[in-house]
């Protein structure tokens, strides 16, 4: 088995060739990198002499590959399957690059909520703040239309090449994104009878299985139109005081993912202890998939003071 400079020394010598004649312009370069708290030693391929425009080009570490060597000691594999990989997305990156400007990225980043817990492999990476018991992080969103959102996490790297600190991406991401993913309130019935609906149930199945909800006691749902980090309106102070005058009283809210937050009305008379469970089996859902829970905590909107909070549980409010 080749030790770990054997194998960089030689994964690097043959990767050219293996890419092919159609990248006899490229080189590979060796890109020592900081990731997950840990030195990593990254490469790319890239053009020996630098193009007109901004190219993405994909990182990859050696790190990773040696780890998969390892285990069959097959390292004709490995240099193909990156080769692979790395073809696609350099195909992919020059594609986005046409649609890409780098000196917009201001009025293109957003702000993004995430459990703080969950982030802490990657959060050195990444310029953040807290906020509650969770973590603010920044998306460049480079397209959003009606197919969707095509965003990317902003990391250090990225926001010392723009220029920009965190403390001016907080600054502009508070201003765009209400603009670039408005969010919106619906009644839990409204969504649940959409879903019903494109699932091909007919109105009177839909309305046999949900039947009415006494408007005291409706459950709404924080959303957007596209279903994209919706939670992120927890952010703002002035959607929160919108749902406390639209649903008339103080609220609970329940994260139940990244993308959607459920609002709970005391007036529904719903125990915050059922509220905390129902959090805790949503989670559950997400086993493997850490990215997509947000918390594992409720909250409680004060409307008098105009102020979200986690909920202390020795301050029952019910009804």
């Amino acid at each position: 088995m080749l030790t770990y400079e054997e194998f960089k020394n030689t994964f690097s010598s043959k990767f050219p060739e293996v890419m092919g004649a159609e990248f006899q312009g490229y080189e590979l370069k060796m890109m020592p990198v900081v990731k997950r708290g840990k030195s990593l030693d990254g490469f790319t391929f890239c053009p020996r002499e630098k193009e007109e425009g901004i190219s993405v080009m994909p990182t990859f570490y050696f790190n990773d590959i040696y780890e998969a060597y390892c285990v069959d000691e097959d390292i004709t594999r490995s240099l193909y399957e990156i080769s692979s990989t790395m073809k696609k997305s350099i195909e992919t990156g020059q594609f986005m690059s046409q649609d890409i400007d780098f000196t917009k990225i201001k009025k293109n980043v957003i702000a993004e909520l995430v459990n703080t817990e969950n982030g802490t492999d990657y959060l050195y990476d990444y310029p953040h703040r807290d906020y509650l018991n969770l973590t603010v992080v920044y998306r460049w969103v480079v397209k959003a239309d009606e197919t969707g959102i095509y965003s990317s996490m902003i990391d250090n790297s990225l926001m010392e090449v723009a220029g920009l600190t965190e403390e001016d991406l907080y600054k502009y991401a508070m201003k765009n994104t209400k603009r670039i993913v408005p969010p919106s309130i619906k009644t839990f019935d409204s969504v649940v009878r959409k879903m019903m609906r494109q699932s091909g149930k007919t109105d009177y199945e839909i309305r046999k299985c949900i039947g009415s909800t006494p408007s005291d006691q409706k459950i709404y749902v924080i959303t957007n139109k596209h279903s994209f980090r919706a939670s992120t309106a927890l952010l703002f102070k002035d959607v929160l005081c919108s749902i406390a005058q639209k649903v008339e009283s103080d609220y609970y809210v329940v994260p139940t993912s990244v993308n959607e937050s459920l609002i709970v009305p005391v007036k529904a008379g719903i125990e915050p202890l059922r509220l905390q469970e129902m959090l805790i089996d949503s989670n559950q859902m997400f086993c493997g998939e850490d990215d997509q829970i947000l918390s594992n905590t409720i909250y409680f909107f004060d409307s008098d003071k105009s102020k979200l909070m986690l909920f202390d549980f020795g301050d029952v409010r019910v009804g």
